[in-house]
């Protein structure tokens, strides 16, 4: 076999080529002449190790989508309308709405699209404590400390 196949003997596929005649020529030796694939255990393993190949790539794609679907969360959660609701919300429902002064309320409105991630976390700390139970409105003297 070695002797008709002399041309691969230079191409680098050559002996992997010929040892794969040579297997097939067992084979077909064993069973008669007739090469059945299913009984061919180096076929069975490519085809085992491409499988496991295209669902390592499915997991990957998955795995991706999924990053892509939280992302887009995160951002629809950061857009500046969304972020501007969710932070009068949250005034109102502290009490805070009440006490602001025109210039303050037009602060809050431009914050979420000057710095949405500033929005995000102002809106929080206001939030937590009065989530919590301590979210008094504030005192009139603690207004005068914050804008002196």
């Amino acid at each position: 076999m070695v002797r008709d196949r002399e041309d691969l003997a230079d191409d680098e596929r050559g002996p992997d080529e010929v040892g794969a005649w040579a297997r097939i020529g067992q084979l077909l030796a064993g069973s008669g002449g007739v090469y059945a694939p299913d009984a061919d255990a180096m076929v069975q393993d490519e085809l085992a190790a491409d499988a496991e190949r295209e669902r390592t790539r499915q997991l990957e794609h998955e795995r991706r989508l999924q990053e892509e679907k939280v992302e887009a969360a995160r951002r629809a959660a950061l857009a500046p309308d969304v972020l501007r609701h969710a932070l009068l919300r949250t005034l109102a429902r502290t009490g805070l709405l009440d006490s602001h002064r025109k210039d303050e309320r037009a602060a809050v409105s431009r914050l979420p699209e000057f710095d949405p991630a500033v929005a995000l976390a102002v809106n929080a700390l206001l939030a937590r404590p009065h989530e919590a139970g301590v979210g008094l409105r504030p005192r009139a003297g603690v207004r005068d400390l914050l804008s002196g």
